[in-house]
């Protein structure tokens, strides 16, 4: 029996508000041929099909309207991939249509294309894994294999591309071991393509392996190395939010607001020079995934999907609980559509915009957006990493300054420009935050001017927190623009934020795995101290209801409790800050000083660390 071929787990016509998109009627040929007839609707579905794909570029970025757009391109993509499985032979046929390895290869990318899209639209990962399941297909299938024999520079463009976002989505899933053999294709690819086309573009393609390669080479300084260990071995860093780490609170009283909850996530990458990939920078990598859980089909708990397999020319995915899968039916795609299933309803994520250099009125459109987009107790978060932009002159609460936008000269005089009153137009100031705070707004603040919004009025009894990272870092800090930011690292992997600080080039897999574990121990210490305090800020408690900003928040404790001891970190502006202040009594309470000094004990660098209680940010 032919295996079923993967079905985009994109949401079913119960899935959306809006009607049932049916699958486009197909128009009946005249000829009596049955091949004729098959060649003519593989050919109708296929032109349809790219319709549809071309298309997806014209949908709004916000909003929901695209679903109904992309379950129908969905369907189309389907019904097209069914088809040419059924009838392979008729098709690769040269004298019926002559069907060609690399254009069943192109179908099966923009359904990669597809899912990843739709993985970035909804923030659900089990759509990254659906999007390698095509993409690792088309590899091993090696459906691009003979591109380069054709002699078609734009064949071998397009086989270029599906490299890059291949990797993409390695990257986004951290599968290392399949990025460096990408890696190594890739460049011999590049190679060729040069050497055979001489091509104009060969320069971009080149930068396209170096911005891969420094990304790469940023993530590869801060991980356990040790020749003689096995990485196997090792406990890998959580890029994630684990299961096991949403923690489900006491109830509530009665008369106590519902527990809050993240539904919107803005991530703006907006420094002039920083380690990025495509559009995508370190930075909004690490806070991408630390605003995820850990999928069930990575964790091995079960879940919402089971390994895919490909066999017999066809893509499959074996269904667990709470998946959809061809053949399966409207009811398990609506029940995973629902999220039915315990599984799926912890697996829930924030939708998150990813805005790469936006400029101030692009940046306020999605802020604006997700205001308007989220619920009642519900909050939006808004992670900013940008250059700072201070006002040289004058003084107006709110408007002194804040962090630069990307700035468009292009109708512009260069030469006639007011460099300070550009920045000062161009800017996110703190006061520009101000009608977003009358709904819950948790801000993080990666930037030279951080302190600026230390100054945000708050003036509406919502919950409002702003973490602020350290204005400048100490010279003892060994080339620190090669691992990104220091602050985002804490609230990504504060383990490997550690290391970078205590100066510990490559951590031994010995260290790694006394250290890691120490950490785990520390955070769930910091936890239970917050949740206990009865002077922590309303704010924090009130943001501490959300597995996602309680993490964040438990982090930038750990950030501030390691910097604030480190020898090297004494002077106000190497050291991060919140609005409303987070004093370190809140946290720093003797078992987690006791656990601080274990840990440094554990990596032997107590001597750059000092642990006391009387911490005052």
């Amino acid at each position: 029996m032919e295996a079923e071929p993967a079905n985009p787990n994109a949401p079913s016509s119960q899935q959306s508000d809006a009607p049932s998109a049916a699958a486009p009627a197909v128009p009946q040929p005249q000829s009596a041929n049955p091949n004729a007839k098959i060649v003519e609707e593989f050919q109708y579905l296929l032109e349809k099909s790219q319709q549809l794909f071309a298309g997806l570029r014209d949908l709004p970025p916000t909003g929901k309207n695209w679903q109904p757009y992309f379950q129908r391109t969905f369907e189309v993509y389907t019904k097209l991939w069914k088809f040419q499985q059924s009838h392979r032979l008729v098709l690769e046929n040269k004298d019926l249509y002559g069907l060609k390895r690399y254009e069943i290869g192109e179908i099966a990318s923009k359904i990669g294309q597809l899912y990843y899209h739709y993985y970035l639209r909804t923030s659900e990962t089990n759509y990254l894994y659906e999007s390698f399941v095509f993409y690792e297909a088309i590899r091993e299938r090696q459906y691009f294999r003979d591109v380069l024999d054709a002699k078609n520079p734009p064949l071998m463009i397009k086989k270029l591309r599906y490299y890059a976002r291949f990797i993409v989505v390695c990257l986004l899933l951290n599968s290392n071991d399949t990025i460096k053999k990408l890696m190594d294709e890739l460049t011999g690819l590049i190679d060729e393509y040069t050497k055979t086309f001489k091509p104009s573009d060969s320069q971009e393609w080149n930068v396209v392996l170096s911005e891969i390669t420094t990304f790469l080479e940023a993530e590869r300084r801060l991980t356990p190395t040790n020749p003689e260990t096995p990485s196997t071995q090792l406990i890998p860093p959580q890029s994630r939010l684990p299961l096991s780490k949403s923690i489900s609170l006491a109830p509530s009283s009665a008369d106590a607001p519902p527990r809050l909850k993240l539904q919107e996530a803005i991530l703006v990458g907006n420094y002039a020079n920083q380690i990025k990939f495509s559009e995508l920078t370190l930075d909004m990598y690490r806070m991408l995934q630390s605003l995820e859980r850990e999928p069930s089909a990575a964790s091995g708990k079960g879940g919402a999907m089971a390994p895919p397999v490909v066999q017999n020319d066809a893509m499959q995915v074996d269904g667990a609980e709470g998946s959809t899968v061809v053949g399966g039916g409207d009811a398990a795609a609506a029940a995973a559509a629902a999220g039915t299933g315990a599984a799926t309803a912890k697996r829930a994520n924030p939708h998150k915009y990813l805005l790469y250099r936006p400029t101030l009125a692009q940046l306020l459109l999605y802020v604006a957006t997700a205001y308007k987009d989220i619920n009642e107790n519900s909050a939006l978060m808004l992670y900013i990493s940008a250059d700072g932009s201070k006002r040289q002159t004058g003084e107006s609460v709110g408007y002194n300054g804040g962090v630069a936008t990307a700035v468009n000269y292009s109708r512009k005089n260069a030469e006639k420009v007011d460099l300070d009153q550009t920045n000062l137009i161009h800017s996110l100031h703190p006061g520009d935050l101000v009608p977003f705070t009358r709904k819950p707004l948790f801000v993080v603040m990666d930037s030279t001017n951080s302190v600026a919004f230390k100054s945000t009025p708050h003036v509406f009894n919502q919950a409002f927190v702003c973490l602020m990272s350290p204005v400048e870092y100490p010279s003892i800090l060994k080339e620190p623009a090669q691992i990104g930011s220091l602050f985002t690292m804490f609230l990504h992997s504060p383990i490997k934020a550690f290391a970078y600080i205590s100066d510990i080039p490559n951590t031994q897999a010995e260290t790694w795995v006394k250290c890691y574990p120490i950490f785990n121990q520390i955070e769930k210490l910091i936890t239970d101290a917050l949740e206990l305090s009865t002077s922590l800020d309303k704010s924090f408690k009130r943001f501490m209801q959300d597995d996602f900003l309680r993490q964040v928040i438990v982090r930038f404790a750990v950030c501030s409790g390691l910097l604030y001891s480190h020898s090297g970190f004494k002077e106000p502006k190497y050291l991060p800050s919140s609005q409303p202040s987070l004093p370190s009594t809140n946290y720093m309470t003797p078992d987690v000083i006791a656990k601080f000094q274990e840990l440094v004990a554990a990596a032997n660098v107590g001597t750059l660390y000092a642990f006391s209680a009387e911490i005052v940010q």
